[in-house]
């Protein structure tokens, strides 16, 4: 196992405590323009205020984000199916939340949304809606090899390998950095705040 993959499970074993709230400020918010170019698939990445969301920031090459959901639609507004580990919610591995709950977590100016290029994004939404019907837990081993658990970028990867046979990190990778979801040649990044 790598250096990083090493790094984050013992930060993880560490950090098991839920995240601190710190006096937060202004909540992220998306306007009526931004709203509009968003569909189901789309990737929203967001940094926290916590520990660890920190530790992952500064451990993974996050480029300023510590954590990642797929944007669905099931009534008028948006909620996002992430994976998050049990001691950091209610609930451990994928799970549904609304864009708005989502946004709270969201410390300001760390908020991107990107989507594959000529990706269907209904069928990334379905994906993420059987992942979260089977309530597959959070991978704390950070094994990418394994998908009876998952954390929440391989959640993402696992689905780009399953509906558009493409992948940001590979079976192979010991690093998982955020980054490849900015790349360009790949994504449209729809909303960056990050400053």
């Amino acid at each position: 196992m790598a250096r990083v993959s090493k790094v984050l499970a013992a930060g993880f074993a560490l950090l098991l405590t839920p995240e601190t709230t710190i006096t937060q400020e202004p909540l992220e918010t998306l306007g009526a323009e931004e709203l509009a170019l968003l569909r189901e698939g789309d990737f929203v990445f967001r940094l926290g205020y916590g520990m660890v969301s920190f530790f992952l920031e500064s451990q993974t090459g996050a480029s300023g984000v510590s954590h990642v959901g797929i944007l669905v639609k099931d009534s008028l507004d948006f909620d996002v199916i992430h994976s998050i580990s049990g001691s950091m919610a209610e609930l451990d591995g994928v799970q549904k939340i609304s864009l708005d709950d989502f946004l709270f977590e969201a410390k300001p100016h760390s908020l991107v949304i990107t989507r594959l290029k000529n990706s269907n994004g209904e069928l990334i939404a379905y994906e993420a809606r059987r992942l979260f019907a089977e309530r597959v837990p959070f991978d704390m081993s950070f094994d990418i090899k394994d998908t009876t658990k998952l954390f929440c970028s391989e959640m993402i990867n696992f689905i780009l390998q399953k509906t558009h046979n493409t992948e940001v990190f590979t079976q192979e990778a010991t690093e998982f950095p955020f980054t490849g979801f900015f790349d360009t040649s790949k994504f449209e990044i729809l909303v960056d705040r990050r400053e």
